[in-house]
């Protein structure tokens, strides 16, 4: 062996492993640290996964140096080297917005410029690098390993930063005991509380008064009474919850994160019923179990993972989540023009690679094959009184199904018809757990509540407009802010039958609570009314709190303005809308307050 074919080995594998830690650790571990809520797979453990493929690229890079002559070899070294670079570059600097990645269209004709500012970056980087090799060498391999170093240094302490929070991944353990738990039942003294997440009111009534289904349904639901005019409070999850579970508004009046810990962790009808002596079972996907519904009292709580029903040991949580972070990770990596490839409607390109179908990582399939799953294997052989939550995602975007509740092979585009389709498959995978319910005989004592956390977005076809002094019909709220207002409240009392009635008393979320207490004898005090004692004809005064989730909210302080709104009347009517006080973030009412103006007066 020569002495430059021993100088080559070294600077290949150096170089080799600067480009495939782009790949495997620095943004995945940039962005799990940054999404930490998110996963609940320790992070030494998805990295454990990453080591045969990085040692296979890796073994690639080395054996294609090894082929080279000296003069090509040196242009070679120069290309890993820019390559490193220009992942860094991309990873770090040319991060282009996209929205949240909550199951939304992305439309890619928007933004082509980004293409051309990303294409024109790595064209001219990679023919410099192989062009003037000799000019550029010195500098961009010294480069590339000043980057890295910097990157190992970043993540070194990023790492002793969040050690408690990584530490408390490494103790999550999941088993195939939690979710045999979920499936057992009480012989009496049952809750079934499920939150289908954004099913509007609105279009659960378009399902129930259908000319063709209807009657179907409303029969299927015997003992419900849905009130059509429920009004929620926020229109986000995070904030809806700790309202719907405890009353609690929340008012930019302090971090969200420990306001959802303080609110969940203290007074919920989930931990009076736990201290009630119910045992507490609460189903969900990864984001809401651990950044949520864990820091209250609970006796199970199941993730439902991507692959339902092949994923669902700890080794299978492992592989799902380090599939999703690469997916994630090479989504962040490559240029604009190869990002929607990557996205692959939702799919990734890795994670169809370990699944059976690769459709089944999509929130609808595998949050309706739990159910079905359910309803299949439900047993009734708990001793004492069980409360069941639910927090399911199979009515969330992205829309998926055709009217067989079949895969349609891609996202669809969100309007009435895809969503009232998503959602009636939604509904009838929860109707196939009613109806074993009632085969089972724990069916008419059970205390069983289906509803939204808000709306979904999609403007009511009812809202009747303001009249302005002339007599002239004018909208005076905006449809979209209405439609997220209307989430689902359908509740059947224990003892109750008869086909679905419909009611029009003004029930709102932050009732929620209060309901469940008064119903279950708990003996606790919540905010809001039990809906059970609403009267139809009641004056009533309710609040819904406006506010836009940006993707910052995941990890800021706070949220951005929130928009009091007071209704006085039916949520419908656009007259009964009133604008009230605005609470915006402590910094910005400072700012505001200096300046001379009142932060949380309404403008």
């Amino acid at each position: 062996m020569t002495e430059t074919r021993k100088h080559q080995i070294p600077k290949t594998l150096g170089l080799s492993i600067i480009l495939t830690a782009h790949v495997f650790l620095f943004v995945p571990f940039t962005l799990y640290v940054g999404n930490l809520d998110a996963f609940v797979t320790p992070f030494w453990s998805i990295l454990a996964l990453y080591a045969i493929p990085a040692l296979g690229i890796l073994g690639l890079l080395m054996g294609f140096g090894a082929m080279l002559g000296e003069v090509a070899y040196r242009r070679y070294a120069v290309l890993i080297a820019a390559v490193g670079l220009l992942l860094w570059l991309q990873g770090n600097a040319l991060v282009w917005e996209y929205g949240l990645l909550d199951g939304h269209v992305i439309d890619w004709t928007q933004g082509v410029w980004r293409g051309w500012v990303d294409a024109g970056i790595w064209v001219a980087a990679i023919l410099a690098a192989i062009t003037f090799y000799r000019v550029v060498e010195r500098p961009v391999i010294y480069l590339a390993v000043a980057v890295f170093s910097l990157q190992l240094s970043l993540l070194v302490f990023t790492g002793i930063q969040k050690a408690n929070a990584l530490q408390e991944k490494s103790d999550i353990r999941h088993s195939a005991d939690t979710l045999r738990e979920i499936l057992r039942f009480a012989p009496e003294k049952n809750v079934l509380h499920i939150v289908l997440d954004g099913f509007q009111s609105d279009i659960f009534e378009d399902i129930a008064r259908d000319e063709t289904d209807g009657e179907q349904y409303r029969s299927a639901l015997e003992g419900f009474v849905f009130y059509k005019e429920n009004m929620g409070v926020f229109p986000s999850t995070m904030m809806a919850v700790p309202a719907l579970l405890g009353g609690q508004i929340y008012h930019n009046h302090v971090p969200k994160r420990g306001y959802l810990e303080t609110v969940i962790g203290g007074k919920t009808i989930l931990n009076s019923a736990f201290k009630a002596g119910y045992e507490v079972d609460i189903v969900s996907q990864q984001y809401m179990i651990s950044a949520v519904y864990t820091k209250g009292h609970y006796t199970n709580a199941y993730m439902i993972p991507n692959s339902y029903g092949y994923h669902t040991t700890e080794k299978g949580y492992e592989l799902d989540a380090a599939a999703q972070l690469l997916d994630l990770t090479l989504f962040r990596l490559v240029p604009h023009f190869l990002k929607k490839y990557v996205h692959n409607e939702y799919l990734g390109i890795i994670q169809p690679l370990i699944n059976d179908a690769n459709y089944l990582k999509i929130w609808y399939f595998s949050h309706t094959a739990f159910l079905h799953n359910l309803a299949k294997n439900m047993s009734v052989d708990r001793t004492g009184p069980v409360y069941k939550y639910f927090h399911l995602m199979n009515t969330h975007s992205p829309q998926v199904v055709d009217g067989r509740c079949n895969y349609v092979g891609g996202v669809l585009p969100r309007n009435r018809q895809t969503i009232t389709t998503q959602s009636k498959c939604s509904l009838d995978a929860v109707i196939k757990v009613l109806e074993k319910m009632k085969e089972l005989g724990i069916y008419n004592d059970s205390l069983i509540i289906l509803m939204a956390d808000h709306g979904a977005g999609i403007d009511p076809y009812d809202l009747k407009p303001a009249v302005s002094e002339n007599g002239h019909s004018v909208v005076s709220i905006s449809p979209l802010i209405v439609s997220m207002a209307t989430p689902l409240m359908a509740i059947k009392p224990p003892g109750t039958s008869g086909p679905l009635q419909i009611s029009t008393a003004p029930a709102s979320l932050i009732d929620t609570a209060a309901t469940v207490n008064a119903i279950l004898g708990l003996g606790d005090t919540f905010a809001g009314r039990p809906i059970l004692e609403l009267r139809p004809d009641e004056p009533r005064v309710r609040g819904f709190y406006f506010h836009t989730w940006r993707r910052k909210d995941f990890v800021s302080d706070y949220v951005g303005p929130i928009q009091e709104y007071i209704v006085e009347g039916s949520v419908y009517d656009s007259a009964a809308w009133h604008r009230a006080v605005r609470f915006l973030p402590p910094t910005k009412q400072a700012k505001t307050e200096i300046n001379g103006a009142d932060a949380t007066s309404t403008p």
